[in-house]
This record gives C-alpha cells, sequence and structure tokens, in this order.
C-alpha cells in the first residue's frame, strides 16, 4: 500500500500543471484517495503484497520507523489480564503477525525440492543512532550484503545482511532470520514478539541477498506498541495536549458565555463570529484528544474521528482567517458591511479550506514518511502561499481601517484597533521565527533522531492560535458601551471623545439646536421692538 502511495502521488504531480483548475483537480483526487486507505499511517503496519527494492547488492523494503520508549515494569493488581494481554502491561515491543514472502515461481522451480533451505530473508531492527553497523562500512557503502570475499575474513556469512554487532549490546541491531523450503513459493514468519528495551528512534527493514528471489513479495502485519499505548513516541505528549486545550478552550468559551448573558442587549454581529471560532476551537481540541485515546488503544486511527478532527481543524482555521480578515477591514466598526468585496473573501476562504483539508488528510490518513520531497512541497505550498495571501490583505485592510479612524479623529476605535494591529504583528513575527525554527529542525534532524521534542511543533501553530483568539476577546469584549467599537456614521467634522456614548452626543447636539434657535427668535423680537420704537419715534417727530 506505501509503495501504491507513493506512485499515485508521483504521478499526479507529474501532470499537474500551473492552472488552477489543474490543481483544484489533484486536491479532489488526493481527497478521495483518502477514502480508499483503511489502515495506514498507524502502529500496525500493514502490508498487502508489496515488492521489494533493490540497494547496492541487497533488496530491502521499508517495514515502518517509530519512535519507541524502553519498557516498564507495570502489573494492575486489580485486573485479571488476559493471556494475550497479561504481556502488554508496560511493555514495549514489535509483533510479526501473520508475515508471508512470496518468491516468484520460476526461482521456486530452481530449486531443489529435499533442500530444506532454498532462499533467505531477513527481518533487521535497527535503532537509528545504530545505522552504521549494517552494511561493509556505513549503510550507503558499497555492499551491504555478504560477499564471498569477505566471508573468507570472517565477518560474516555469504548471503546475509552485514551486521557488526557490539559486544556489548549483541541483539542491537536484531535480526530474524526466515528461509523458503524446497520449491514452496510462500513462507511464513514465526509469530514473535520482539521487545524493546531501550528509548530510541527504531527502524525495521525487510530484506534478502539472493538476486533469484528477485520479484518476491511481503504481506501481512507488523505492531508496534509503547509501554502506554500504541501511539509513536512523538505522538504520544499530543494526546495529553490536545486534552489540556480542550480545557482551555473550554475555559475560555464559559468566559465569554457569561460576558455575553451580562450584557446581552449589547451583544453586535462581529461577537457571534468569535463565539462561532471559539466554539469550533473547543470541538476541534476535543475531536483530536478522543482520535489520540482511540488510536493509542486500537493501534489503528478511527476513520471517522479522524476525518471530523481534519475537518473540524480546516473549518476553524478558514473561519479564523476570515474573521481576522473581517476585522481588519473594519466590518462592524467603520462600514456596516462588506459590500462587494464579500464575494473575493468567499473566494479566498473556500480554496484555502478545500486546500487545507486535502492536506490535513493526506497527513493524518496517508503514511506521509511515503511523499518524496517535492510531491509534499507541492501539498504545502498551496497552504503557504494562501497563508501569505491572508497576512497582506489583513494588514493592507489594517491599514486602510487605521486611516480613516484617524481621519475621523474616532480615537476610541483607532487605540482599539492599533492594539489589535501590534498583536497581530507580534504573532505574525513568532510565526516567522518560528518557521525558521522547524525548517532548521527538520534539516538538522532527517533521520528523526529528536523524535521526542517533534510534538512541539504541531502544538506551538494551535498554542498562537488560541493567545490571538484571547487577544481578540479581550479587545472585543461584550460590554454596557458597545459603541466604543460599533459602526455609527460619522461626519468628517465630527469629534468623538473617547468615553461619550452617541447617545449623551446625541443629547448634547439637541441641546445646542435649542439654545441657536431660542437666540435667533430673541434677536428677531428684539430687531421687532426695535422697528416699532422707530416708528413711533418718526410720528413724534412728524407731529
Amino acid at each position: 500500500m506505501m509503495g501504491n502511495n507513493r506512485e499515485f502521488i508521483c504521478l499526479s504531480y507529474d501532470l499537474i500543471g500551473n492552472g488552477y483548475f489543474q490543481k483544484l483537480t489533484f486536491v479532489v483526487l488526493i481527497y478521495f484517495s483518502c477514502f480508499a486507505i483503511n489502515q495506514v499511517g498507524a502502529s500496525i503496519h500493514e502490508y498487502q503484497n508489496q515488492s521489494f527494492f533493490r540497494r547496492s547488492n541487497s533488496f530491502f523494503f521499508h517495514g515502518g520507523s517509530e519512535g519507541l520508549y524502553a519498557s516498564k515494569l507495570h502489573v494492575d493488581p486489580d485486573k485479571k489480564p488476559s493471556p494475550e494481554e497479561n504481556h502488554l502491561n508496560g511493555k514495549s515491543f514489535i509483533r510479526f503477525k501473520s508475515i508471508t514472502f512470496r518468491r516468484p515461481k520460476e526461482s521456486a522451480e530452481k530449486k531443489n525440492e529435499m533442500q530444506q533451505k532454498t532462499g533467505l530473508v531477513e527481518a533487521i531492527i535497527v535503532e537509528v543512532k545504530d545505522r552504521e553497523k549494517i552494511g561493509g562500512s556505513y549503510l550507503h557503502s558499497a555492499a551491504i550484503c555478504c560477499t564471498p570475499d569477505l566471508s573468507k575474513e570472517g565477518s560474516c556469512n555469504v548471503g546475509e545482511v552485514i551486521i557488526h554487532q557490539d559486544p556489548n549490546y549483541p541483539y542491537n541491531p536484531q535480526r530474524i532470520q526466515t528461509f523458503f523450503e524446497g520449491k514452496t513459493e510462500e513462507t511464513t514468519m514465526v509469530l514473535q514478539t520482539v521487545e524493546i528495551n531501550h528509548t530510541g528512534m527504531y527502524y525495521l527493514y525487510f530484506m534478502f541477498c539472493d538476486p533469484e528471489l528477485m520479484g518476491t513479495t511481503i504481506s501481512g502485519r507488523t505492531v508496534w506498541r509503547n509501554p502506554e499505548g500504541y501511539l509513536p513516541g512523538k505522538m504520544a505528549p499530543l494526546m495529553t495536549y490536545f486534552g489540556l486545550m480542550s480545557l482551555a478552550y473550554l475555559g475560555l468559551g464559559l468566559v465569554w458565555f457569561l460576558w455575553s448573558v451580562q450584557y446581552w442587549k449589547d451583544i453586535i454581529q462581529l461577537q457571534y463570529h468569535i463565539t462561532a471560532v471559539i466554539g469550533l476551537g473547543m470541538c476541534e481540541m476535543a475531536l483530536w484528544y478522543f482520535e489520540y485515546a482511540n488510536f493509542n488503544a486500537t493501534g489503528n486511527r478511527p476513520m471517522g474521528i479522524t476525518l471530523w478532527a481534519v475537518t473540524f481543524t480546516a473549518v476553524k482555521k478558514t473561519v479564523s482567517r476570515l474573521l481576522l480578515l473581517v476585522v481588519s477591514m473594519g466590518y462592524g466598526v467603520v462600514r456596516p458591511t462588506l459590500g462587494g468585496v464579500i464575494f473575493k473573501v468567499l473566494l479566498l476562504g473556500l480554496t484555502y479550506f478545500v486546500f487545507s483539508e486535502a492536506l490535513g488528510l493526506v497527513e493524518n490518513l496517508g503514511n506521509i514518511d511515503d511523499l518524496t520531497g517535492k510531491a509534499r512541497l507541492f501539498l504545502v505550498l498551496p497552504v503557504s502561499l494562501l497563508d501569505a495571501c491572508f497576512i497582506i490583505w489583513i494588514f493592507s485592510a489594517l491599514s486602510q481601517t487605521l486611516e480613516k479612524l484617524q481621519i475621523r479623529r474616532s480615537m476610541a476605535k483607532f487605540a482599539l484597533y492599533r492594539k489589535f494591529t501590534n498583536s497581530l504583528a507580534i504573532s505574525v513575527l513568532l510565526s516567522i521565527a518560528w518557521v525558521g525554527y522547524e525548517l532548521y529542525f527538520n534539516a538538522a534532524d532527517p533521520l528523526s533522531e529528536l523524535w521526542q521534542r517533534a510534538w512541539i511543533i504541531p502544538a506551538f501553530w494551535n498554542l498562537l492560535a488560541f493567545v490571538l483568539l484571547v487577544v481578540i476577546c479581550s479587545l472585543w469584549a461584550p460590554s454596557n458601551n458597545p459603541t466604543r467599537y460599533a459602526y455609527s456614521e460619522e461626519t468628517g467634522d465630527e469629534l468623538e471623545e473617547e468615553g461619550i456614548s452617541l447617545t449623551s452626543s446625541s443629547v448634547l447636539l439637541a441641546g445646542e439646536s435649542a439654545n441657536k434657535q431660542l437666540e435667533r427668535k430673541e434677536r428677531r423680537a428684539s430687531n421687532a421692538d426695535l422697528f416699532r420704537l422707530g416708528e413711533e419715534v418718526e410720528e413724534d417727530k412728524r407731529e
């Protein structure tokens, strides 16, 4: 299955051009291909008639790689484990179940029926730090399998993989041999469990050296388990992290709900959008926690929960970015609607959701180790470019909004948006710095030797999104004076003083207007009296 995924990704990558329609077609293909995957990328690695690949003078198949912690001694006195579970408590192991090798019929017919060992396939378990113990000198050396010349030196046996054993650690790397017998086309590994007693990143390879076995396929499964469950070591801390983050969102949602109930008469449209983002974040973190908990208990990723978790993540990321964008445009503050630009906003959001959903499905339902560097870059690149579009548009809109508020001299709203701009700028700087660290981390650790710290990479982005949401909640919190950030039709020469409500301003303007009207009436009355007085004086003179 892993080889088929690789071929599908590479073939699709070659067919993609630069057109927007072609990219969307590729995303749709990726999306539906994920529904065809039943159990991959989990601690139960399935092999379905997959082929071996040539390397140097050997043929190998990558059976999986995971970070495993050393076994712990743990027995629950209140629970009577079954014979199957008796050795699982606190144990870390790799178990081979129903591993079957099938060689070509032509190869089998060349062997002698009476001969017992007519072909050898080896399972090699190696900790990544000991990778140099396989092969002539290094893993990439010319000879991986023992040659007659090396055999004469007594360092290896012809037909076997060269392993340099350390006398102090004779079981690392560890080999398990399986032989074909006579003219049989199939052979099955003995069911066995290899206990892990040292913490590290382990790789499993199935290898053979006989060229006559070319075309051999492998079927079956291997089960990898850590002391606390089936979660791979680099993913195990994320289960606790998602549990804590779901509680954090629950706490934020509770505070926001009580805040909203207290000032429910003064709630504005923007605050409903913030409520939606909090709810999506809460559901997202809870779904990921249950997904990881199920994975840890069973060894397989639950298809339904994983799909929902990926979808909620894509929706929350899209809605969060749209919220930042419409807030930056001054929606509900300097403009009552978005007008004609709403179509562009929705189009950008829909495009981002499609690519984000496709990337999430491939990363969580597929085996990402099988993706080539170019294919992985192609999956990440559209999301990164769309994120850049959001950032540019957000800061451009913020600049225009601040300019409008400054011209109108809306000092309260200007101060509010200045705080929002500063918070957003800090988050962007932190994001850029973290991207640099992530690139350095991946470049410096190509073999996942730092797997125990890998969980902090995805954890940072969720934490940053939560902190930014808390900042937005504090800036646009419900209050009994929502006019400090609500939209009002302001004129160019209007002065808005901080802390003065629109109602009091209206009363003040009405009072000033009434006084002016009274003064005008008094002036007219005074002029009329002077006019009558002048007429009386003229009459006296004539008399």
